[in-house]
């Protein structure tokens, strides 16, 4: 891969046949910008067998909506709270809805648990949207810029008892978002996602010393690697992504070159900035970790990302049992089985209110 002189990769010209092919990029007019939450959403760029935005709304979920309902019925404690939901590195909140008619979840993960009757948020990191990508020229970013995002979005609509619901690096804003508002959060869910013990960073976590990945360096070390600027663009390459990320839909092009397209580079400074966890283990609050069963991100095992889950375990829990939710699916899941992932998320929320 090469990368250009202003920092914009000719990488996305990768998925234009496909999209022109079948699956809308964000220059055709039948894939129009969606507005997500006061942002820019991407959710229509790449729908994975339709040739028209229009028809994301065909396709049944009546299976699912069956599977939820009786979920859903079971909790009757108190109003159903707001979930935000928080995407992981080099993506955007866009992830969260992309239509994907074929898997049953025609508006994604986001449709389907508002279809659940829940009031969903799914905010985009600053330059983590496709056009907006971070570049040396953009200055420091740090972890407080992040987390900003997110408050801003519980405060500005006034959330309470808010559903975190993190994948991947967003683990770790979860566990700053608890310690600086917790009296807004309900309560936790993890997807095979970061958790950090006091003094450590993203790139220096122990768990990176544990667990070796493709293709032989410490885990958490070479997605640094791999996910900053400018080394994204030339490390971060198809195949990594199609045959460890989206491993469980690696057949299907369309939906592979088009939202490898969309993922853009994390900026220097949040994956090395040492964090204070401490509090996040002190205060009570429910939690609970979804593992998918085909996410090999960190090794050839998916329990190896259940060693971020032992660390969540140690937190203080509120009283609730912590539990484990296993569901099929690979690190990307919110893009290639967003079905399952909605129903594992509907009933991690069920668990932890029936206890």
């Amino acid at each position: 891969m090469q990368v250009q002189a202003n920092g914009v990769s000719n990488r996305r010209a990768l998925s234009s046949a496909s999209l022109q092919a079948g699956s809308p990029g964000p220059s055709q007019g039948a894939s129009q910008d969606i507005k997500v939450d006061g942002t820019s959403g991407f959710a229509a760029t790449v729908v994975s067998g339709a040739t028209d935005l229009a028809s994301k709304v065909v396709g049944s979920t009546q299976g699912f909506a069956s599977a939820a309902q009786t979920i859903v019925d079971t909790i009757t404690t108190r109003k159903k709270a707001p979930i935000l939901l928080m995407h992981g590195a080099i993506q955007g909140g866009w992830v969260w809805e992309l239509p994907r008619i074929s898997n049953g979840a025609p508006l994604g993960v986001k449709g389907l648990l508002q279809q659940a009757g829940f009031t969903v948020y799914n905010p985009t990191l600053p330059f983590h949207s496709p056009t907006n990508a971070w570049n040396l020229a953009d200055g420091q970013v740090n972890c407080q810029t992040y987390v900003d995002t997110w408050k801003k979005t519980i405060l500005d609509n006034d959330l309470q008892n808010t559903t975190l619901v993190g994948h991947s690096l967003a683990g770790v804003w979860m566990q700053l978002l608890l310690q600086q508002i917790p009296e807004r959060i309900g309560m936790m869910i993890f997807i095979d996602a970061v958790a950090l013990e006091p003094g450590e960073s993203f790139f220096s976590n122990q768990i990176a010393g544990l667990v070796p990945t493709y293709p032989v360096y410490p885990s958490q070390a070479l997605f640094t690697i791999m996910f900053s600027y400018p080394l994204f663009y030339q490390e971060f390459n198809i195949e990594v992504y199609k045959d460890y990320f989206t491993n469980t839909m690696a057949n299907d092009t369309a939906l592979i070159d088009g939202t490898y397209a969309l993922m853009v580079p994390e900026p220097h400074g949040p994956e090395v900035q040492v964090m204070d966890t401490t509090q996040f283990f002190q205060i009570p609050m429910p939690k609970a970790y979804i593992s998918l069963t085909q996410d090999f991100t960190l090794s050839s095992n998916y329990k190896s990302w259940l060693l971020f889950s032992d660390r969540v375990k140690k937190a203080n829990n509120g009283g609730v049992p912590y539990q484990v939710y296993e569901v099929y699916g690979d690190h990307e899941s919110m893009l290639t089985q967003p079905s399952n992932l909605a129903l594992g998320i509907l009933k991690a929320i069920n668990g932890m209110h029936q206890e």
